[in-house]
């Protein structure tokens, strides 16, 4: 008896494997063609300037503070008056990197607030596709193409197409 189970496993175990089921999906291309992602990068877009226009301002002021003390600093100045104002140039610089530093958290922050939730959709769509389709494993593309160099393309369904569907795209 144990002799016809332990056969009846060994017959199966190729059959099994055979059945196996592997998908893959184009993360990027699903988020791109997301309406909500669109705004977000738009809005993120606009939020970029506007870092970048207040760091600019803050340039053009340290430039302009270190022009005007070029031009007004000579031997004669008195080495209290150089040092000061040297003091208030490395202040200006040392704000402005401040603020550089300040403004790119800020962007990484709004970035991950408006894109985590598009993300985590986009994923629960994916899942939602492998355990209604039966999937072992499902790749994202990018990473397929990152980690194997070689692939059977014959035995991997691209689901992409069925993950839009899911988010009605």
């Amino acid at each position: 008896m144990f002799k016809k189970l332990f056969l009846l496993a060994l017959l199966c175990a190729p059959v099994s494997l055979c059945a196996q089921k592997f998908a893959r999906y184009d993360f990027a291309e699903i988020m791109q063609a997301l309406p909500a992602y669109q705004t977000a990068q738009t809005e993120l877009q606009a939020s970029g300037q506007k870092y970048e226009s207040d760091l600019e301002e803050m340039r053009k002021e340290i430039q302009a503070k270190a022009e005007k003390f070029d031009k007004e600093i000579n031997e004669q100045t008195p080495a209290n008056i150089r040092e000061r104002r040297q003091q208030e140039l490395q202040e200006m610089y040392q704000k402005f990197q401040q603020a550089q530093d300040d403004n790119l958290e800020a962007f990484r922050q709004e970035q991950q607030q408006k894109l985590q939730p598009l993300q985590e959709r986009v994923l629960a769509a994916v899942k939602e596709i492998i355990t209604e389709g039966g999937y072992v494993i499902a790749f994202e593309k990018s990473n397929t193409e990152a980690a194997f160099s070689v692939l059977n393309e014959t035995l991997i369904e691209d689901i992409t197409a069925k993950v839009k569907a899911k988010l009605g795209i």
